[in-house]
């Protein structure tokens, strides 16, 4: 079973698929998407031309609707629920090469090669419906079959009736045409025809006059004009043809829609074959060349007759005369080569094997098929070259027939060609009978079919594999989970569910195109695929989510040994495109043991795990607890709450002061957001900024800080240290610091606000610069080239080493909380601080202690020469209203 949901938009996968032209532009298969009913969703240019008609009126119909009047090889009515997307849609079953012909009004009948595969789409089961337009084969066939019936019947019939009468009848039960009869031109001298004998819708003949005089307006029809130009006529609609006008409101009376006339010739006098089809268009240059060739088969067969009933009148029991033997054998030579030519000329591989099933005449086109010669053929059966699995399909077949079941038998086998190629062939089966219904020899007719086979397996293994990655997708995910939990019922044991999400890789995408993002996705798939037990499932879920299912398990540990593995993959650098990747991921496992059947609910559980994992602590793993499903529930509503808040004036912008430490005077603030909540008070910005990262929302709340924080310090004038206006410094994500639309928005935005660029200072964490140290650069040059510095944010708790840091060389460096707070309490961590301070020292960069919240912690930095500071012992935030105050304060009243 396939499953196919959307990702993007209302289009899935394979609806996609069906209008991608590197696919389908080069193969003649109608492809269709049918619904949960059967109805048709989407189909490629292919099947709009194969079922003739334009994609809004194929769209929403079933494969049962009437107007396409569907119909069995044997010409009877194919049933809407025999149908294979039906059958399919029914049974979850593949059906494969079933022939049906298609009456589309206006259209010649169609014979298609049909093949149904079952999908799931986001409502349930669904198929996938492909097809070959197999017309002229059917045909050939369908000729190939009556020549030689008729040639049974004319080398067996007693009398010239019997033999035309006959023909008439295998052309109405086995040709499927609605009539036909033959006509010889009457005596009497008054252009008249007579009807010699009819069969099928024979009553429409009583009302028909017909001439085969031109000067008749009943001799200008296809019948007339056959008998008196001696030439194959033909009406391919008889309800538009001005030729035909006469007899035009009868012919629609009896359903008929198009005609041919085939003259011959009946000991010497003109005769005329005339055939009626049901359907318009029913009469190509191939079935006229086939209904000539039984006009000459039954010429042969009558002057054969006749010539043996001449020989016994005129000597009894004595050889023919030389001459009529002479005429005999150079007519049947005739017809032989008009029959050896529609055998050896054909597409398909023909055979004629004995009863024995040993091949007694092979064409051209089966001795390719094979790598044979014919004389290699002629002689044995098709066992030494049939595939050994196959061997007893045909040994079946060929056993039903004899045993008197009617054909043709239809199915596929494989041969293994001379030169090792195994192909896939589809196989028709006929028996040639006696007036006894005795077996005579088989017809057999073949068609590679190799080709078509494996376009739908192709399209099968696009529809259950990420195309980007190769790895399983959710449908393929879907099952294996599926059979794992039935096994685990039946057998017990454990599985684990684990879901992966890439950390910060829209960051990615930003700021190097969907095309470097795909590349590191491939990248970390094969690096996934390595260590990938055989028994489990990997899978790309969607974007930057893998999904891997791990079955046989022991014990809950084991699926966090697995999740330590895969993390494992994100130690060593990625290298694309020449840049270097740091890349984390965080996992959620979630481990079942088939109680819980609901796949759906056991993902999302293992989704929630993943999150709680982020928010946590990114790159590390968490097991479920079904406590964190309500984690999940509030955190879903909190970010829709957030982003009403965006739109609905909650959020604002504060400021906390930073100070020189040396003589406490305010040189700038740290613009930090505050969410007043309208029923939940303030929420600090540690529950929402993480759930902002984890979305878009994340770049509309920089934009807000950073036009805000510019606007507001725009305002601040006060005479500070050497006559300096205060700056303001904002901090920013890695998805926004690497949106390619950064630069221009903050060079719009200190304009339109009249701000000097040196006031304004953006604060990055190290995590921002490890993820392309090559990008970085690139927007601080841009920033430094505008005056605009950088703040290096949470140093000493990241990966920062001294070539990074002479890399950026940030203006500030904001030293950690972590190591101020505990400053008098642990000289460990006293050594810690004071080598960081001495090392900004040494690089020339201003050192910014956070967190100050004694005046023992100020004395000690201000002793090791820490320049700038913040904290509570200063100040906490404050509202944009009230910096106007803070800013001229007297240096020293903060202590």
């Amino acid at each position: 079973m396939i499953e196919v949901r959307p990702e993007n938009g209302d289009e899935s996968p394979l609806q996609r698929l069906l209008h991608t032209s590197e696919f389908l532009g080069a193969t003649s298969m109608g492809i269709m998407l049918h619904g949960t009913d059967g109805r048709i969703l989407d189909c490629n240019r292919v099947a709009i031309e194969l079922l003739g008609d334009p994609i809004d009126q194929l769209v929403g119909r079933t494969p049962g609707d009437p107007q396409w009047g569907a119909v069995r090889e044997d010409g009877s009515p194919f049933l809407a629920d025999e149908r294979p997307t039906m059958v399919t849609l029914r049974s979850g079953e593949l059906c494969c090469d079933v022939i049906v012909g298609i009456d589309n009004p206006g259209m010649a009948r169609r014979w298609l090669s049909v093949n149904s595969c079952p999908v799931t789409l986001d409502d349930g089961r669904s198929v996938i419906t492909s097809f070959v337009d197999v017309s002229e084969r059917i045909q050939k066939d369908q000729l190939l079959r009556l020549l030689t019936e008729v040639n049974r019947i004319a080398m067996l019939a007693s009398d010239e009736a019997e033999v035309f009468q006959q023909l008439c009848d295998v052309l109405v039960a086995k040709g499927r045409y609605a009539l036909a009869w033959i006509g010889a031109i009457a005596s009497g001298g008054q252009g008249g025809v007579d009807i010699v004998c009819a069969a099928g819708a024979t009553d429409y003949l009583y009302g028909e006059m017909v001439s085969w005089w031109g000067s008749k307006e009943s001799g200008l029809g296809p019948t007339g004009t056959a008998l008196r130009t001696e030439t194959s006529q033909v009406i391919n609609d008889l309800a538009t043809n001005a030729r035909y006008a006469l007899w035009r409101e009868r012919a629609a009376q009896f359903g008929l829609g198009s005609c041919a006339a085939v003259p011959f010739s009946i000991d010497n006098k003109r005769a005329v074959l005339v055939v009626y089809d049901s359907h318009i268009v029913a009469f190509d240059q191939t079935v006229i060349t086939g209904l000539e060739a039984l006009t000459k088969e039954v010429e042969f067969g009558t002057a054969h007759l006749r010539s043996v009933q001449q020989t016994k009148t005129a000597i009894e029991e004595t050889i023919v005369s030389n001459d009529v033997q002479r005429e005999t054998e150079r007519a049947r030579a005739e017809v032989e080569q008009r029959f050896r030519l529609a055998f050896e000329d054909n597409i398909a591989g023909m055979i004629f094997t004995d009863l024995e099933d040993k091949i007694l005449e092979v064409n051209h086109a089966f001795c390719q098929m094979v790598g044979r010669t014919k004389e290699e053929l002629l002689g044995v059966n098709s066992t030494p070259f049939t595939f050994p699995e196959d061997i007893g399909i045909s040994e079946e077949a060929h056993h039903r027939l004899l045993q008197g079941e009617s054909g043709p038998m239809r199915y596929t086998k494989r041969y293994v060609h001379r030169g090792g190629r195994v192909m896939v062939v589809e196989v028709n089966r006929s028996a040639a009978l006696d007036d006894e219904g005795t077996s005579l020899y088989f017809v057999i007719s073949e068609r590679d079919i190799t080709e078509e086979r494996a376009l739908t397996a192709e399209l099968s293994r696009q529809a259950l594999h990420d195309p980007l990655t190769g790895l399983a997708n959710r449908v393929l995910f879907v099952d294996r989970l599926s059979q794992a939990q039935a096994r685990m019922v039946r057998q017990g044991g454990l599985a684990a569910v684990l879901m992966l999400d890439l950390d910060d890789f829209k960051g990615v995408n930003d700021a190097f195109g969907h095309h470097v993002g795909d590349q590191l996705l491939v990248s970390i798939a094969h690096r996934f695929n390595q260590l990938t037990r055989s028994s489990d499932t990997l899978c790309r879920f969607g974007g930057d989510e893998f999904l891997y299912l791990a079955e046989g398990l022991d014990s809950p540990q084991e699926a966090e040994q697995i999740a330590g593995r895969l993390l494992d993959v994100f130690t060593e650098p990625f290298f694309i495109a020449g840049v270097q990747f740091e890349q984390h991921a965080s996992v959620g496992v979630v481990i079942c043991d088939g109680t819980r059947l609901d796949y759906t609910e056991l993902i999302q559980d293992a989704d929630v795990a993943m999150y709680e994992a982020k928010r946590e602590d990114k790159g590390h793993h968490v097991v479920f607890a079904p406590s964190m499903r309500q984690h999940a529930t509030s955190r879903f509503a909190l970010i829709q709450e957030l982003r009403h808040a965006l739109q609905a004036g909650e959020l604002s912008m504060h400021y906390q002061p930073i100070v020189n430490l040396i003589s406490t005077e305010i040189v700038g603030f740290e613009a930090l957001m505050r969410w007043q909540h309208p029923e939940k008070g303030w929420i600090p910005p540690s529950m929402f900024i993480p759930l902002a990262e984890m979305s878009d929302l994340i770049l509309e709340l920089g934009s807000f800080a950073l036009h805000e924080a510019i606007a507001a310090a725009s305002t601040w004038e006060f005479t500070g240290i050497q006559g300096a206006q205060p700056y303001v410094t904002v901090n920013l994500s890695a998805r926004q610091f690497h949106n390619s639309g950064l630069v221009p928005m903050i060079e719009k935005a200190i304009g339109s606000n009249g701000l000097a660029p040196e006031r304004l200072t953006i604060e990055i964490t190290e995590s921002v610069t490890l993820l392309d140290i090559a990008e970085t650069l690139s927007v601080i040059e841009q920033l430094d080239r505008m005056g605009i510095g950088i703040a290096l944010d949470d140093f000493g708790t990241g990966y920062s080493s001294l070539s990074y840091l002479a890399l950026l060389h940030p203006r500030i460096i904001k030293i950690d909380r972590s190591f101020v707070s505990p400053v008098d309490e642990s000289v460990q961590n006293d050594a810690l601080l004071e080598t960081i301070v001495s090392l900004g020292n040494k690089l020339d960069m201003t050192m910014l202690a956070e967190g100050i919240e004694t005046s023992a912690q100020l004395e000690r930095l201000r002793h090791l020469n820490c320049e700038l500071g913040q904290g509570y012992l200063f100040s906490p935030a404050v509202p944009a209203s009230e910096v106007a105050t803070m800013i001229n304060r007297v240096p020293g009243d903060w202590e």
